[in-house]
């Protein structure tokens, strides 16, 4: 029963993290290059894709032989290679913090680094009962059949990873994600958690410093100079999904209330880099900008570059942009193509489009409309990889019981 249990959890671990990552390898490939940085390496936005496709196929793979049992033998080794590694890069991070989290659920669950320590931790002693007890689990597939079942499961995972570079990702686990109220995904709600904070006020008097809190803070002794404060968190409170969306003009105005608070329907390019920016589709852009201003809709062309870098790219591409700078990394939150583009009306989210696949200008004279048809379209997708998943267990199971 142990041998089982730890077949199964592990093998269903590495099945989910593998999936979670291949439906969004630039958001996979976005946390790589954050490691790569630590270690030096700068620029790695084609390494950084391939490591994060490669990941992401390896953990499900291995999960999916394990989970189904089958290859046991092959598998339990790079299994235990892959927790052991893992256990040691999250012990690391969970010390000396050089990322925020590890991305091993992708933006599918957020767990802070010593929670994916101790996940590890709780993982590891099941992968080493696997590759000690691999020799007991047995399978009844024939090996041409064991080999079949492998290319199928490969084929669908580097299948959905592709898709989900080429177009967007098939899940969008963000706080962007279509149908969703940008001013509510910033909201508080009510009776939410404050969390529990401890204020620090280090005070100088006569050369020496000294640290108060709110219980002994001198007031009356107006001697004391400030010098700096110190707030330690001793519970987290509630944060909500969206913490800060801000938009600026090229003149520095702020027009953040303009493109998440409007009655009008906005269009929302963003390139987060536009000298990285692919320009094959900016005419079918620069078509929707025109055709949103004969439509009484707004247009603007959101990135995290500089305005002279703007002003560059305005003038070689005749586009007349209206610019939005933001922050690069909520850029590329917000949606995985570069460029992207996407609607807003009244604060929701009603269509993302990644530059692969843009509408014609003309089939957005009614916004709201053709969002609706993309969104069914979409989950139409959506139900497909799945009733796919759905098939390729049961080709498993059939192929089991045989």
């Amino acid at each position: 029963m142990l041998n089982w249990i730890s077949r199964v959890l592990t093998g269903a671990l590495f099945v989910f993290s593998g999936f979670v990552k291949a439906v969004d390898p630039k958001g996979g490939a976005i946390k790589i290059s954050e490691y790569l940085e630590v270690i030096g390496l700068h620029n790695t936005d084609q390494l950084s894709i391939f490591l994060a496709i490669a990941l992401s196929t390896v953990e499900f793979i291995l999960g999916f032989h394990l989970l189904f049992g089958i290859k046991i033998k092959r598998v339990a080794l790079p299994t235990l290679a892959f927790m052991i590694a893992f256990t040691i890069v999250t012990l690391f991070i969970a010390i000396f913090e050089p990322v925020s989290d590890c991305g091993c659920f992708g933006d599918a669950i957020k767990l802070s680094n010593w929670e994916t320590l101790f996940k590890n931790l709780i993982i590891l002693p099941f992968s080493i009962i696997v590759y000690f007890q691999r020799d007991k689990y047995k399978t009844t597939l024939t090996t041409v059949r064991q080999h079949l079942i492998t290319f199928i499961s490969l084929g669908f995972i580097i299948g959905i990873s592709i898709y989900s570079i080429v177009y967007l990702p098939v899940i969008d686990f963000r706080p962007y994600y279509i149908g969703a109220n940008i001013p509510e995904q910033m909201s508080i709600p009510d009776g939410a958690d404050e969390g529990e904070y401890e204020t620090t006020f280090i005070l100088e008097k006569d050369g020496e410093k000294k640290e108060f809190d709110v219980n002994n803070y001198p007031y009356e002794d107006s001697t004391w100079v400030y010098i700096d404060t110190k707030t330690k968190i001793i519970r987290e409170g509630y944060q909500p999904p969206i913490t800060a969306l801000n938009f600026e003009s090229i003149d520095g105005e702020d027009i953040s209330d303009k493109i998440i608070n409007n009655e009008q329907t906005v269009f929302l390019a963003i390139a987060p880099d536009i000298e990285k920016a692919s320009r094959k589709n900016i005419k079918q852009l620069i078509d929707i900008k025109d055709n949103a201003f004969r439509n009484n809709a707004l247009f603007y062309f959101a990135t995290a570059s500089l305005s002279e870098t703007c002003l560059k790219f305005d003038l070689d591409n005749e586009a007349a942009f209206e610019y939005a700078l933001c922050d690069e990394t909520t850029l590329k939150t917000i949606i995985r193509g570069n460029p992207g583009l996407i609607l807003i009306q009244n604060g929701t989210i009603i269509a993302k489009y990644n530059h692969t696949n843009l509408p014609e200008a003309s089939e957005l004279k009614n916004p709201l409309s053709h969002s609706i048809q993309k969104a069914q379209k979409a989950n139409n997708r959506l139900w497909l990889w799945l009733c796919v998943s759905v098939i390729l267990g049961l080709i498993v199971l059939i192929f089991k019981l045989k």
